[in-house]
């Protein structure tokens, strides 16, 4: 069932997850439209059973977008397993358990989803894109590289981040498909096989390592010439302000969604100022 045609077709699919997103059952109409060709095929000889089967994917789901790859190809696997089963109590069983894998692994996915490509990687690109901005002389931070920076040196680095976080994502969805598919509940439908709390440590220490270099850097430039001002001084004590708040928050178990709204707002308006 999963050729290489039926992968490149849910992988196509996977991007439109979120079409359909509501407040009652999330993602549940994306995951129903992106596995359609899937049950037509699988259910070819059967079709009076796909009505059924479809109301089992409209129910709850919602995970993290990317990730989602995991899902889909596990649910494929357990879905050709209920396909087959050879009474009802074995169809009941055999659904019961891919309900058990949609829920399960769908939380958990998210959960790796949202600390790997939310948390992580997004902010890493962006810092990445920073220093290539400060590179290439554009004007960041009030920092003057260069009088007149051309629009490809800008575009150079957003298409930077833009492509180191998009690879990554490209090829999490592509072989999530297949390793989702050809892995079972002991390894957790692959998602066992990495070591994603590595991966997201590594990566936040390398984004900590960028962030400390370009403070560093506006350090340097203002003071070779010694050229402190009320500007620097202001915001040097907001990015203290906010790093100290961070640990707080932390310990309180206040959401950092809170502490990013209000360091946006306080930091456009420090840049009117």
């Amino acid at each position: 069932m999963m050729n290489f045609s039926m992968h490149l077709r849910l992988f196509l699919r996977s991007f439109f997850l979120q079409t359909g997103w509501n407040y009652v059952k999330f993602q549940n109409l994306g995951l129903t439209y992106i596995m359609m060709p899937f049950l037509t095929r699988l259910y070819a000889q059967d079709k009076e059973a796909l009505p059924a089967v479809t109301t089992r994917y409209l129910d709850t789901f919602n995970t993290q977008p990317v990730m989602a790859s995991f899902c889909i190809g596990a649910l494929a696997k357990k879905e050709e397993a209920v396909a087959q089963a050879k009474s009802v109590t074995d169809f009941k069983e055999r659904v019961a358990e891919w309900i058990g894998a949609r829920r399960g692994l769908s939380i958990t996915a998210a959960s790796i989803g949202d600390r790997l490509f939310w948390g992580t990687l997004k902010p890493l690109t962006l810092l990445l894109a920073i220093f290539i901005w400060l590179c290439l002389g554009v004007n960041f931070f009030e920092i003057e590289l260069s009088e007149n920076p051309l629009p490809l040196d800008a575009f150079c680095a957003g298409a930077a981040a833009f492509f180191v976080y998009n690879s990554v994502a490209l090829f999490v969805r592509w072989e999530g498909i297949t390793i989702g598919y050809n892995s079972d509940e002991k390894t957790c439908f692959g998602l066992t096989k990495f070591d994603w709390n590595k991966t997201i440590y590594n990566a936040k220490r390398l984004g900590m390592v960028l962030a400390a270099g370009l403070m560093l850097f506006g350090v340097y430039y203002y003071f070779k010439n010694l050229a402190l001002d009320l500007h620097f001084i202001t915001r040097a004590i907001l990015v203290l302000f906010f790093v100290i708040i961070s640990f707080l928050t932390r310990k309180l178990k206040v959401p950092n969604m809170y502490l990013y709204l209000a360091a946006v707002i306080i930091f456009n308006i420090a840049c009117y100022l």
